[in-house]
């Protein structure tokens, strides 16, 4: 397929799936660029309150962001080199807000069992422990060898602690791990990557297809097969992309919703201008209606596009 008519094929796609008028996406679709500061709460109090000082000298015209504690949004990359100084030093993360998203919806806590499915480059899974105070059994994986070990290194550099790192394909995890083993589990997939699309740069869409699509979504259903059967009843799973076509989002949690009557979808409890509702039909395609409070992220100059999706398996039943 020509350059020209990739772009075109993008470009509807996205303006029925946002509904935008064709002409405003070269302005939304900009690519990913780090837009947030999370401060490493592993560190002891006296390296947290040194380091938290150290980005409100350096970051002036980064904000708090409220629903997401020791963060920093950070629209003006301003102090660019000091900051990513203090990343180098496992001092903060920074990465784009979108990627906050997923692990403040799992919500892990203290004492928690936590799976991250496909956790490099490591985001999300230090996010995870930071949030558990560090006190959680954190089973780190990710299929591909070489991210897996850099994954290692960088969590020795956070100072994450983790009880495993594995590199199980994502669609086979639970042949290799006893089934029902963790309070939550965090399934951000292998994806399209829409979302980073540059729409400046058509280069960025050598690789995207409808094809390739249609191709994810059914290894993707696979991938969330596999993870319902490592979460305990009780337990919570997100499922996240950084890519916006329903049949990469709301298509694979359909179908698991569908497939487990023990599975339910609960809202997220912040929101954002740029969060959508999910969509609960696409192209002649009927989803559950539960997907409405799935969350997929418009992209913005600070959030590239996401989605996100909280679900809930029930209980055991009371001996």
């Amino acid at each position: 397929m020509s350059n020209s008519r990739t772009v075109r094929q993008f470009e509807k796609r996205m303006a029925e799936v946002l509904r935008m008028r064709p002409a405003q996406l070269t302005d939304v679709f900009q690519g990913a660029r780090p837009s947030s500061i999370r401060i490493n709460r592993l560190l002891d109090d006296e390296a947290y309150e040194s380091t938290l000082r150290a980005v409100r000298e350096k970051a002036p015209k980064a904000v708090p962001l409220d629903w997401c504690d020791h963060t920093f949004l950070w629209p003006e990359n301003d102090g660019f080199d000091d900051i990513m100084a203090l990343a180098h030093e496992g001092r903060v993360y920074v990465q784009n807000a979108s990627s906050l998203i997923p692990p403040v919806a799992l919500d892990p806590r203290p004492g928690d069992s936590i799976l991250d499915v496909a956790a490099a480059p490591g985001g999300k899974a230090f996010h995870l422990a930071a949030r558990a105070a560090g006190d959680c059994r954190l089973w780190l994986n990710d299929a591909a060898a070489p991210r897996a070990r850099k994954l290692g290194e960088l969590a020795e550099l956070y100072g994450v602690r983790y009880a495993e790192l594995t590199t199980y394909p994502a669609q086979y995890v639970d042949k290799s791990i006893p089934a029902e083993s963790f309070d939550r589990i965090l399934l951000d997939v292998q994806c399209s990557g829409e979302g980073r699309v540059d729409l400046r740069r058509p280069v960025t869409l050598r690789y995207w297809s409808e094809e390739r699509i249609e191709k994810y979504k059914f290894l993707q259903t696979k991938m969330l097969s596999a993870a319902y059967r490592l979460l305990r009843p009780g337990g919570v799973m997100v499922y996240s992309t950084c890519t916006l076509s329903p049949e990469e989002n709301e298509f694979p949690v359909s179908k698991i919703l569908q497939r487990h009557a023990d599975l339910t979808l609960e809202p997220l409890d912040f929101s954002e201008p740029s969060f959508q509702p999910g969509v609960t039909s696409w192209r002649g395609m009927k989803f559950d209606a539960r997907l409405a409070d799935a969350v997929r992220v418009a992209p913005t100059d600070l959030f590239e596009g996401f989605f996100v999706a909280r679900i809930v398996k029930a209980a055991a039943p009371s001996a």
